[in-house]
């Protein structure tokens, strides 16, 4: 356990570290929220591109290319959205030093 999930457990805290804290979960749900509604626009513009072309209200040279660059934005959401966005580094955490890694990054 790090030494601050020990401070906390007997029931300290450090606020500017507390805030650091909500703040990072903060930006996350927002990205995360974010990303989702991305996703879901993209998705109802390809489903509206299919359905204008099989009324006739667009052509098959114009579905095709709206269909490439919807595509294209989809492959990019899917790949952004699957990075995790918890992988930052933590100053308190004792993983890295515990793998071996030093704060610059370095084995040491």
């Amino acid at each position: 356990m790090d030494p601050t999930g020990i401070f906390r457990v007997l029931g300290g805290s450090f606020p500017p570290l507390d805030m650091l804290w909500v703040m990072e979960t903060l930006e996350d749900y927002v990205t995360q929220a974010t990303y989702q509604t991305n996703q879901e626009t993209t998705r109802n513009q390809i489903k509206e591109n299919r359905l204008l072309y099989e009324l006739g209200e667009i052509t098959e040279e114009e579905y095709g290319k709206r269909n490439g660059k919807l595509n294209h934005q989809r492959k990019i959401n899917n790949r952004v959205t699957g990075t995790n966005m918890n992988q930052r580094i933590d100053l308190l955490d004792n993983n890295n030093r515990k793998n071996g890694r030093t704060r610059a990054g370095r084995s040491g």
